[in-house]
């Protein structure tokens, strides 16, 4: 079989001699050697497209070969499914008794009672802040998590409360820094 590299070579052997025989016939009669120069530069360009295709574009298409080969992966867009409030539940340890309260509700606890913010139910806990405005569970770094903190109505800020009897204040569930909702406690007598 013949290789594309000899026919090539042949090809650019064969335009040299064209040419001189286009010289000789240029010498001998001007109007047949015009007429060979056009017939030589047509052989010429035709000639050296092939010779682009085999030394230039071959070893391209070869290179990128090995990924025609290979199954093309489509990836889809993972689509997040929008978060129901109502499933969201803020699970509250009042002296051993457990409450679940969903987002937006309010409950009634008594000013003497000491509770605990001890889980959410519902929802992926990375990146899930709980944050009892108006207390401080870690005095010394406050990063506005107070999940698993004792909370007691005494050791509120007064100040942050909703109402001016004192008497409301917000739990406030963020995640990724995004408030998802908030739950509502009222302290009474």
């Amino acid at each position: 079989m013949i290789k594309e590299v000899n026919i090539g070579l042949f090809l650019i052997s064969l335009v040299i001699l064209m040419f001189i025989l286009t010289w000789f016939l240029f010498l001998i009669k001007k109007k047949k050697g015009i007429i060979s120069l056009c017939f030589t530069l047509t052989f010429t360009f035709f000639a050296g497209y092939y010779v682009y295709l085999i030394l230039y574009l071959k070893p391209i298409t070869k290179k990128f070969e090995k990924y025609s080969s290979i199954e093309k992966i489509i990836i889809t867009p993972k689509v997040e499914k929008p978060m129901i409030k109502n499933d969201i539940f803020l699970v509250l340890n009042l002296n051993g008794q457990i409450i679940k309260v969903s987002l937006n509700d309010e409950v009634e606890i008594k000013k003497d009672v000491t509770f605990i913010i001890s889980d959410i139910e519902g929802i992926e806990k990375e990146n899930l802040k709980v944050n009892f405005i108006g207390f401080v569970g870690n005095p010394k770094f406050n990063d506005g998590q107070d999940i698993g903190y004792r909370i007691s109505y005494k050791d509120i800020m007064k100040s942050k409360a909703l109402n001016s009897t004192n008497q409301k204040y917000e739990i406030e569930i963020k995640k990724e820094g995004k408030k998802i909702g908030s739950i509502y406690i009222k302290f009474i007598d």
